[in-house]
């Protein structure tokens, strides 16, 4: 048993691990000499597990701080294995409750890159809904999920993923500029929720608010869909601001 255990030992996927692992306690991050010194590793080991780590987009790091943290992609992976305390989990309640006063269908879900990836639902109650699949994927300019997360996020990082937009015209009202998205974003930022004009898809509504983490980090969103003809624009103001209140109390329970 222990020839075993040793012949099948392998140093850099255990160190590799436990960066992920401690990183975990660090919203913001750590610098990679912190993480060599706190994991008493090399600085040159730990800086090539980190790369390999950054290759497969489990870690992330500040080109202006330097700061290494974790990113969506464990969450994701996570999500599927999760039992008891899982985002959702901690959501599901909360999402019927906004359901009910909405009346439209009310998700939920995470960044991906510059995608939201939706990881549930409350179908909503009208004769005609929305209906998404789990684990559908949209861009973050053009729904109100991708905007109300890319406001909230540290401008270094924001930034980067601005940069890696690759923007499609769905249609006339699509933004198709990083300019024009910035400047949707500062209005995110006022409001505290983001709307999605029928952006991507011709009739369909999105209004959405960030779930943040202990460190004010945009970890999902939770927003609600319907069709445009369904929506009284003039409650638009009303249904941002009681999506924000959920969002929020949904950030207390997981922080």
């Amino acid at each position: 048993m222990t020839k075993n255990k040793t012949k099948y030992d392998v140093p850099s996927l255990k160190m590799g691990f436990a960066i992920l692992e401690h990183l975990s306690y660090f919203p913001r991050g750590k610098m990679l000499t912190e993480i060599a010194e706190d994991l008493d590793c090399p600085v040159s080991s730990a800086y090539r597990i980190t790369m390999a780590l950054e290759d497969l987009g489990l870690i992330t790091r500040d080109v202006e701080s330097k700061h290494i943290r974790l990113t969506n992609k464990m969450l994701l992976m996570g999500q599927r294995a999760i039992t008891e305390t899982n985002l959702v989990e901690s959501s599901l309640d909360i999402m019927r409750e906004l359901r009910d006063r909405v009346v439209d269908t009310v998700l939920i879900g995470v960044r991906d890159g510059t995608e939201i990836v939706v990881l549930d639902q409350v179908t909503g109650v009208r004769m005609f809904c929305f209906v998404a699949k789990l684990g559908y994927r949209v861009g973050v300019y053009c729904s109100a999920p991708g905007k109300a997360i890319l406001a909230f996020l540290p401008d270094a990082e924001r930034e980067a993923v601005l940069s890696s937009i690759r923007f499609v015209r769905h249609n006339a009202r699509t933004i198709t500029t990083q300019t024009a998205l910035r400047r949707e974003l500062d209005g995110v930022v006022s409001a505290g929720y983001a709307f999605d004009n029928s952006e991507q898809f011709d009739g369909v509504y999105c209004i959405g608010a960030p779930i943040l983490d202990r460190s004010d980090y945009p970890v999902a969103a939770l927003w609600t869909t319907g069709l445009m003809m369904d929506l009284d624009r003039s409650r638009i103001p009303e249904l941002g601001a009681y999506i924000r209140e959920c969002a929020l109390r949904i950030s207390k329970r997981i922080s």
